[in-house]
């Protein structure tokens, strides 16, 4: 990294073992790259509330070899605001222990043209050393928005974790948040609440009518309009820009496999790209209806595993 002109952004990441491969998958789709640690820098400007990996980002206003030209470069910078603070947070491979951080903030509070305010500060600063380069910088902190959601009226055992359908939204639309978006199969609406919450145009497609209306109440509860059509997928007529297709497996209501696959082949009818998430691996189903698997990860929940395919 260098003082370019071009802004960068540090982005400081984490997950379970369990959720190592789903974050991957989601930051590649971001991105166009996986992190090798925890953290990953990139030009790209993605909201650090986005994905439920995200712990935080730094929008980069500085970097030098030494403190000491850090703090040089920033006084140049003569950086003026209402008030502000520094935020100290954990990154993997960091090297700033709390001793050096502390003398660390108070030398580059004092070339900041700004008074402290540790209660309600107008901006947060952050601080740290990477790769052996001083990294100066705006910190924002996720806001965990999609923890609401777990709040929704109705729910199901089956559905996916909210930070699961969070992420698999992310990996299905990537840097395209204006495409179009279908669930059609969409139960309690887990997957589009996370999609309207991240303000993407989705509509949700379910074939009993008492889920439907489940999920109608469950997008309404926090606001959302709702766009939930008491349908069969077979009969959807648009054409849309991704789908994502959690496919029924008969936990609660009696699925065939002949009928799974009548359903996949459905997707292929209405979109080009989809992400599907199955109980058991049907690579040789998706490929029969005339996709290509690009992308692949698993999902663990307790001791029940989802398959993901990302497909064309």
């Amino acid at each position: 990294m260098s003082d370019t002109c071009e802004q960068s952004y540090l982005y400081v990441i984490n997950y379970s073992k369990e959720e190592r491969a789903l974050c991957h998958l989601e930051m590649k789709s971001l991105f166009d790259q996986e992190p090798t640690k925890k953290y990953l820098y990139s030009h790209r400007n993605i909201d650090p509330s986005r994905s439920p990996f995200f712990k935080l980002r730094i929008s980069v206003l500085s970097t030098a070899s030494s403190f000491e030209e850090l703090v040089h470069i920033v006084s140049e910078k003569k950086i003026t605001c209402d008030n502000f603070k520094f935020a100290r947070f954990k990154i993997e491979d960091g090297k700033l222990d709390y001793a050096t951080w502390l003398y660390s903030v108070t030398e580059l509070g004092k070339v900041i043209q700004a008074e402290v305010d540790m209660k309600n500060p107008t901006i947060q600063f952050g601080i740290t050393i990477v790769d052996d380069v001083w990294i100066f910088g705006i910190y924002e902190k996720n806001e965990s928005p999609w923890v609401q959601h777990n709040l929704k009226p109705f729910t199901n055992s089956n559905s996916l974790e909210t930070r699961a359908a969070r992420a698999i939204v992310n990996i299905a639309v990537g840097q395209q948040v204006q495409a179009s978006l279908v669930d059609p199969c969409c139960g309690i609406g887990t997957v589009v609440l996370e999609a309207l919450s991240l303000a993407i145009h989705v509509t949700g497609y379910e074939l009993s009518w008492i889920i439907a209306n489940q999920a109608k109440q469950n997008v309404s509860y926090f606001g959302y309009d709702p766009c939930i059509v008491h349908e069969t997928m077979h009969r959807i007529t648009e054409q849309y820009d991704v789908a994502i297709l959690d496919l029924p497996y008969g936990l609660f209501s009696h699925v065939t496999h002949t009928q799974q696959k009548a359903i996949i082949a459905s997707s292929r009818r209405i979109t080009k790209k989809l992400v599907i998430i199955t109980c058991v691996d049907m690579d040789e189903d998706i490929t029969s209806a005339g996709f290509t698997i690009v992308d692949r990860c698993t999902v663990t929940k307790r001791a029940f595993v989802r398959y993901v395919r990302v497909c064309r």
